[in-house]
């Protein structure tokens, strides 16, 4: 079930070797606690590699799949012990010095026992429950659980055979019923019809507008930027783009999901591209253009932070890259963690044109407070637009992270002109428009105080309030409010999320991206230039409440981060194979090689491991034999070894009248080892005596309870 049969045939082996071997050892309670320290010792080892190994959501799983081998020195002392159980203490530090402690000062103790096969029965199960999906989903697995469930309980008890196998019938219609439910449960909410999925969509995202609150982000690593040789960096990576607005969500009105298609590739092998524009030429993959390592954790769908005027990928191991026609770019990769570098100043950008009547939609709600705020900064539609000039096509990227110019990176700010001239404003003169005004007139806060009922027509919006009373919030207050206006002025635009690059870790010579840098903007169609472009009015404080606090949590956190992620790309390099396998082949074969030496010196060969192992006269089984099941109820799983007759003896406490067990045991006995055949009389005797004694020990057993 965990696609690992090699590792489950030799622990098969191991496990029912002790049916079939005459090889024992005295395990005493210091053993039981000597192998349970060694298996602690090798579950914490295999959790911390499965951690660094993976993704955290998968770790606990993938550990639970592992712990057949991990508990196999538990179930070995079990298995090949003299005693049919171990004292539950072994499993507590705690428990043991206290027994030593009572043992010291001559206090007695209760000590309960378990069967250790019973716990490592259902660990196996669960192991198997979560191996891989596509094996646990088939009818095999259904029959195989039930099966073998019903294998150990008949076991225990064969009385009510009957009743056992309804009882099974039933759990497995319950387990056929709950396994449906869980899958349509998991396909509703995949789809979008639950709330609070955190998923990313790429044709929906629901904003904060219009509902008051504090706006909080993880301050954990998400992606880690390296520059490669003296390449500028990006300043802002975009993960989605949306076009269609409604109240305080942004949609897609293409179904962007039914969108997706492949990248096409070019080149072979190591030096292959993705190619992030469709028909794109040699220029997506030249040498000279600027590019970064990209590394970070990535699950199936998960959407790449790339620059919106992106040119190509290479170096990431991936199954499969897929882009929609609003630049998103998603990833289905080969393992939890992604490394590879990104192209970018491609002279294009993913995104296809604007559509007609979709880039240049703005809700009726709202146009007469854009018309009143586009008339207020001095922006009307241009009636000439084959007369507007074209967008500069140079600038130069700020020095220093921190310089707020990078904002306005793509146009060069324009002074405030009179109405006079607004027929002839070129798109960099809007833009340096817009922006200006924002930053003058509105304060960036993370204290959300808008609220806007969605039930109430006559309430105001949220956008509306934000334009004309409140004049404070967060981006996504900024680049909703900017995209409508930009429609409102006839100019095609997109509401675009993602994150800001600005944090840099002189130590590590990289830059890092916390959720606490996620960021909504806008793109905005450059008609004369034929490619959308990047415009951000967030006023640039916003970047000093982004970063967390250096406190000796969050380095600790960004350290395990660091580490998971390194040691991860690290032992997968195919250069490195080859020293991770021999140096864990010989830690394994050291250890193994000790624990074998010291089991082989102390072995012990039991000559009477059958019932019968040193009889050797004819083999005869009598009615009594029949009555181990029940009396196992009271007395347990009868010891390796010792007689049956002798066995039975504790069940004298049991019952009102030992002289019924003393004629019984008699004549098993007689029967059992006098070399004459038993007569039809004695055998339909002991039959008879048989019965009443089980009726005794079940009457005994109620008062005992």
């Amino acid at each position: 079930m965990t696609n690992r049969p090699v590792i489950g045939l030799m622990l098969a082996l191991v496990v029912e070797a002790a049916h079939w071997t005459r090889f024992r050892w005295d395990f005493d309670d210091e053993a039981c606690g000597r192998a349970w320290q060694f298996t602690s010792i090798g579950i914490g080892l295999a959790t911390v590699l499965i951690w660094l190994d993976g993704d955290r959501y998968t770790a606990l799983p993938n550990l639970l799949t592992w712990m057949p081998p991990l508990l196999v020195p538990m179930q070995f002392v079990q298995a090949f012990g003299l005693r049919s159980s171990m004292p539950l203490n072994t499993f507590s530090f705690l428990a043991k010095q206290r027994r030593r402690r009572n043992q010291r000062l001559g206090l007695t103790e209760a000590v309960v026992f378990v069967n250790f096969g019973n716990i490592y029965f259902v660990t196996t199960l669960v192991a198997a429950t979560l191996g891989s999906r596509s094996n646990s989903n088939t009818w095999i697995f259904l029959i195989g659980t039930v099966g073998l469930t019903g294998w150990m309980l008949l076991s225990i008890t064969r009385s009510r055979p009957v009743a056992l196998i309804l009882a099974l019938f039933v759990a497995a219609v319950i387990a056929v019923a709950g396994q449906l439910g869980l899958q349509r449960a998991q396909d509703w909410i995949s789809s979008g019809g639950g709330t609070g999925d955190s998923k990313f969509n790429p044709n929906s995202i629901t904003t904060l507008i219009g509902i008051p609150g504090v706006v909080r982000q993880s301050p954990d690593i998400v992606w880690r930027l390296n520059p490669v040789g003296k390449s500028p960096m990006p300043r802002l990576l975009r993960t989605g783009t949306y076009n269609n607005y409604r109240t305080s969500t942004w949609e897609n009105q293409k179904v962007a999901e039914l969108d997706f298609k492949d990248l096409d590739f070019a080149g072979s092998g190591s030096e292959g591209y993705y190619l992030l524009k469709d028909g794109a030429d040699s220029g997506a993959t030249s040498s000279s253009l600027p590019r970064f390592t990209l590394r970070g954790a990535a699950a199936a769908e998960t959407p790449l932070p790339l620059p919106g005027d992106g040119a190509s990928l290479r170096d990431f191991e991936l199954d499969g890259v897929q882009r929609n026609s609003f630049g998103c770019i998603r990833v289905f990769p080969k393992e939890s963690v992604i490394n590879g570098t990104v192209l970018w100043k491609g002279g294009t950008n993913p995104d296809e044109p604007p559509t007609p009547n979709e880039d240049s939609k703005v809700p009726i709600s709202e146009q007469k407070v854009l018309r009143r705020i586009a008339g207020e900064i001095g922006l009307v539609t241009d009636p000439f637009p084959s007369e507007r000039p074209t967008l500069l096509s140079t600038w130069s990227e700020p020095s220093t992270p921190g310089d707020e110019s990078f904002l306005n990176a793509k146009y060069r700010r324009q002074p405030m002109t009179g109405p006079a001239s607004v027929h002839h404003q070129s798109l960099s003169q809007k833009l340096a428009r817009i922006q200006t005004w924002f930053h003058q007139n509105f304060k960036y806060s993370r204290t959300l105080t808008i609220f806007s009922s969605r039930y109430v027509a006559t309430s105001p919006s949220g956008v509306a309030q934000f334009l004309t009373t409140k004049r404070e919030g967060h981006c996504e207050y900024f680049a909703t409010a900017t995209t409508l206006l930009l429609r409102e002025i006839g100019v095609p635009a997109r509401y675009a999320t993602g994150y800001a690059v600005f944090e840099r870790d002189m130590k590590h010579n990289e830059y890092v991206i916390r959720g606490t840098h996620g960021h909504a903007w806008c793109r905005v169609w450059d008609r004369d230039a034929g490619v959308w472009i990047d415009f951000d009015t967030t006023p640039p404080d916003w970047l000093d409440t982004s970063t967390p606090v250096n406190s000796r949590t969050q380095w600790f956190n960004d350290g395990l981060k660091r580490l998971r992620e390194d040691f991860f790309i690290w032992r997968n390099r195919p250069r490195n194979h080859l020293a991770v396998t021999l140096v864990m082949s010989a830690i394994t074969l050291a250890v193994a090689a000790f624990v074998t030496k010291r089991l082989w010196k102390s072995k012990r060969r039991v000559e009477n491991l059958a019932v019968f192992a040193t009889y050797e006269g004819p083999l005869v089984r009598t009615p009594l034999h029949d009555l181990e099941p029940q009396a196992r109820k009271l007395l347990g799983y009868r010891p390796l070894g010792r007689p049956f007759a002798e066995w039975l003896e504790g069940l004298r406490p049991f019952l009102a009248d030992s002289k019924l067990l003393d004629e019984t045991l008699a004549l098993h006995q007689r029967l059992r080892f006098d070399p004459q055949p038993a007569s039809p009389a004695e055998s339909e005797r002991l039959a008879d005596l048989t019965r009443q004694l089980a009726a005794a020990i079940k009457r005994g057993g109620k008062r005992a309870a």
